[in-house]
């Protein structure tokens, strides 16, 4: 498969993330996919180092077919919010910033025909601050860049979907 996008990140001690719908690398279920409703599939975060204040939760598609991959998913959580039920519409005071459509929320899974097997990286990411000084319209890019300083731990679960061929 393609390349890891955290790969030339920043080392960060790892913790745990999980899912009751999807296993590590596993093919996430049909209502995660756009088709299927995009209903965000459930995630359960941590423990979460000591000192985290809030958790940085990114869906990235790295295999999309467009330069720089698709983001389906960016949201800063408290660190207390680490039980997250498929579907949920997270609290009015979680920080929400734009995905790849321009949505502040979960983007379904769509990978066109013809292009394999996609991978998403469900990404949290433990920070030392409650929010990031940025506005909700900040680019997924300038939300990675400013945590940089923030972060103490990485915790990253992928799920697959293939295209129907058919």
């Amino acid at each position: 498969m393609g390349y890891d996008p955290y790969e030339n990140a920043i080392p960060a001690p790892s913790f745990e993330i999980s899912s009751a719908d999807f296993e590590q690398g596993g093919a996430l279920p049909t209502r995660a996919w756009a088709h299927g409703g995009h209903i965000s599939p459930s995630l359960s975060i941590g423990p979460l180092p000591e000192g985290t204040k809030s958790v940085l939760l990114t869906v990235f598609d790295p295999d999309a077919p467009i330069a720089g991959g698709f983001w389906h998913w960016l949201a800063i959580l408290p660190a207390g919010l680490t039980e997250l039920e498929a579907g949920i519409r997270l609290p009015e005071h979680v920080l929400r910033y734009r995905n790849s459509l321009g949505g502040t929320g979960y983007t379904g899974a769509a990978p066109p025909a013809g292009t394999g097997t996609h991978r998403y990286f469900f990404t949290a990411t433990a920070l030392d601050v409650e929010h990031l000084d940025l506005p909700p319209e900040a680019s997924p890019a300038a939300l990675q860049f400013t945590a940089i300083g923030h972060v103490l731990g990485r915790a990253i679960l992928v799920g697959t979907a293939t295209p129907d061929e058919g």
